[in-house]
């Protein structure tokens, strides 16, 4: 919440983590130094249309675009291209609990993605609809990008050149990955899995024998990868042209082979099968592209976001309640560590964000270059924000003054610090916080807010402290927080123990900011209508 306190990592102190893109663009460098001038250096990533994309998908498109924009710095002139790799001839496994009509769509369980109808009813496929939403979702975050999509691959002929390789090495493959699985599923395994020509299913654990001279596979369908039954359809079919796709960790492999990748990062859990994968490259007579295993975002439980599941931060969600940069910033720092990531916390990133551009106004462009901010910030982004105001007191402002009124609530911000209105930048920065700071309050602290009843020697301190603003409406913060101390250290065996009490009358929570900057802010003449409206509730 608002008075959550601040985490020691700050954006000030995190020079290992802002150089993480510095450090992997020297990796690529050195990988692609005996490249052609010409040839474009190849960033992947992925996103499964099985379901809605997520923040975590975001991180997997935004992580290796600030590796691109590192390695531009070191060369310039080398062309490069981000691919996002659609996976849409993956068979649908489970149902997501986040679609409309699930008994429908379960009824496509163990067909490719790209070939079940929309459960949302606008687009031609339930792959295509998810790709929509991908669209939408990256829009805001200025990252440039292409897509692939696997279906056009196989279906193309584009992958057969590395299907064949498969198919005539199949053996050293299963001879890879066969040991890695369970016993009882080592039997059977294939890197192949058909898609029958009677019903349309991927199946999987069908092989039965392999023809590398015709470029086929015999095969039974019996269990589709959707965990159904097959329609019971036998025969040989060929492995090329979109008949058939491969195990996904072959099919990593395959990408890396016929995009001829260079870089890729992927979730921490996907080490063994990056290794896998890189193994299987290597019977195929190809290098493994540069990896990078990140962490991964979890939700306020510390599970892993999921877009099956439908849990996690949609970006619609964020950017009601931050500005974006404050979630690419997110995304940057500290991909080595897992970090959770939930609504609630959204207040403290935004002024370790603020902190960041204060610091990246006041440095020399030299400086600037070294910023986490250079990966940051955007075509639109406010260069400066020259207030020392907080989300966190903005907020709780919000909060006190009790009003959706935007000019009354500016101008309350302006007489705290009159330079957030000084300069176009910072004023354009404090007004989009502001909208936010409204919508946090609306959707989260207001709904939680509580009548605290004091008792009655809680009632003469809080007529104390109301005196005090009476008397002294021009008070500074400092002197404020210092009549609050005093009434704390003639009340309790710590001075400290007030600050609750003050909480809970004047703001409805259990805590806050620091309460003179706040009264500032407020106002104390705003502040006593409060005090006096809680004494006279509970008179």
């Amino acid at each position: 919440m608002a008075g959550a306190s601040r985490s020691d990592s700050q954006p000030g102190n995190q020079a290992a983590a802002e150089l993480w893109p510095r450090e992997e663009a020297r990796r690529i460098a050195e990988r692609v130094a005996a490249y052609e001038p010409e040839r474009p250096v190849i960033f992947q990533s992925g996103f499964g249309p099985s379901g809605l994309p997520h923040l975590g998908t975001m991180a997997e498109i935004l992580r290796p675009s600030f590796v691109r924009k590192a390695f531009h710095l070191i060369e310039p002139s080398r062309p490069s291209r981000l691919i996002v790799f659609i996976d849409d001839l993956d068979a649908l496994r489970k149902v997501p609990e986040n679609v409309p009509n699930r008994e429908d769509v379960a009824r496509y369980l163990g067909v490719p993605v790209s070939k079940i109808p929309d459960p949302f009813g606008c687009c031609a496929s339930f792959a295509d609809h998810m790709l929509g939403q991908l669209g939408g979702f990256l829009a805001p975050v200025e990252v440039e990008y292409e897509i692939v999509r696997a279906a056009e691959m196989y279906s193309s002929g584009r992958f057969d050149e590395g299907l064949k390789l498969i198919l005539e090495k199949h053996a050293e493959i299963i001879a890879i990955i066969a040991p890695t699985l369970r016993e009882e599923n080592r039997a059977g395994w294939s890197p192949f899995m058909p898609i029958c020509p009677k019903c349309g299913q991927v199946v999987e654990r069908a092989v039965t024998a392999y023809h590398p001279e015709r470029g086929t596979i015999e095969f039974t369908c019996e269990k589709s990868a959707g965990g159904t039954s097959g329609c019971g359809f036998s025969g040989e079919q060929s492995v090329l042209g979109g008949k058939a796709k491969v195990q996904w960790k072959v099919d990593w492999a395959l990408r890396w082979f016929v995009l001829k990748v260079d870089y890729e990062l992927y979730g921490k859990d996907l080490t063994d099968s990056a290794r896998l994968s890189g193994q299987i490259l290597r019977v195929m007579g190809a290098k493994q592209p540069v990896g990078f295993p990140f962490e991964m975002l979890l939700d306020e439980q510390g599970h892993k976001i999921s877009k099956s599941i439908g849990r996690g931060v949609s970006v619609e969600q964020w950017t009601r309640y931050a500005p974006i940069e404050v979630l690419k910033m997110f995304l940057l720092l500290n991909p080595r560590r897992a970090r959770k990531l939930f609504l609630e916390a959204i207040p403290q990133y935004v002024d370790e964000y603020l902190d960041a551009l204060r610091e990246y106004a006041a440095a020399s462009e030299e400086q600037r270059r070294e910023s986490v901010l250079e990966f940051v910030i955007q075509s639109t982004t406010p260069r400066r924000f020259n207030s020392t105001l907080t989300f966190g007191l903005m907020m709780n402002a919000v909060a006190a003054l009790g009003s959706s009124d935007r000019d009354f609530i500016w101008k309350y911000i302006v007489r705290y610090d009159a330079s957030i209105a000084g300069d176009p930048e910072t004023e354009k920065m404090g007004r989009a916080l502001m909208e936010c700071a409204l919508n946090f309050y609306r959707d989260f602290i207001e709904p939680t807010k509580k009548i605290y009843t004091p008792t009655d020697a809680e009632r003469e301190q809080l007529k104390t402290l109301a005196a005090y603003l009476r008397e002294n409406q021009n008070a500074s913060a400092e002197e404020i927080e210092k009549k609050i101390y005093d009434l704390g250290r003639e009340n309790y065996d710590k001075p400290g123990k007030i600050f609750p009490l003050m909480y809970r009358s004047i703001l409805g929570q259990e805590r806050g900011p620091r309460l003179g900057a706040f009264i500032r802010l407020a106002t104390p003449a705003r502040v006593v209508e409060l005090i006096d409206a809680t004494i006279a509730r509970t008179a």
